[in-house]
């Protein structure tokens, strides 16, 4: 019975730790994430006032690449920034397709969700850095948001569920814009 009761209690002690998580908020940029903790957090410029941006960006836990025979560390990024020529989703994404397309293989664009977001999944064709991502768009108070998910083509399935989780979670925080 008490071999029992060790085994569940490491079992909910294992799962607790996995589950847990840290809330990442940008206030200038009116945003807040929830992080697991065994993400890294490897780059972030909170408030560029030149250019008017903000960029995080975690790394994710190690996963074998197949194809590869190697571990490769995939990320997720927020890109948020204010361009006064932008104006509503259907801007947004045509300014930073202008910025990705010639590097791409394949785009596909959802036309589904809200009337401020958008998800896209891209395929790239550079051979030196062969990538697939899913980025949501979202236009919200101004402010032009870039959620997404970069893996080696062959890991994408493997950290997909994480980043839709993430983005699940990810909110725009009303009333708090500078």
């Amino acid at each position: 019975m008490n071999k029992l009761l060790l085994t569940f209690l490491i079992a909910l002690t294992v799962s607790f730790q996995s589950c847990a998580q840290s809330t990442y908020e940008n206030i200038t940029y009116s945003y807040q994430a929830k992080i697991p903790t065994d993400w890294n957090l490897v780059g972030e410029i909170k408030n560029d006032t030149i250019q008017n941006f903000s960029i995080t960006e975690w790394t994710l836990p190690k996963v074998i690449s197949e194809s590869q025979e190697i571990e490769v560390q995939n990320s997720i990024e927020v890109y948020a920034y204010e361009n006064n020529d932008i104006k509503n989703i259907k801007e947004l994404i045509n300014h930073e397709k202008q910025k990705w397309q010639p590097f791409l293989l394949k785009t596909d664009i959802s036309q589904e969700g809200s009337e401020f977001s958008r998800e896209v999944i891209t395929t790239s064709k550079i051979p030196s850095f062969d990538h697939k991502s899913k980025k949501y768009f979202i236009y919200k108070n101004g402010i032009c948001y870039r959620i997404q998910l970069v893996c080696t083509i062959d890991t994408f399935d493997k950290n997909f569920s994480d980043f839709e989780n993430f983005y699940t979670e990810f909110k725009i925080i009303e009333n708090k814009k500078k």
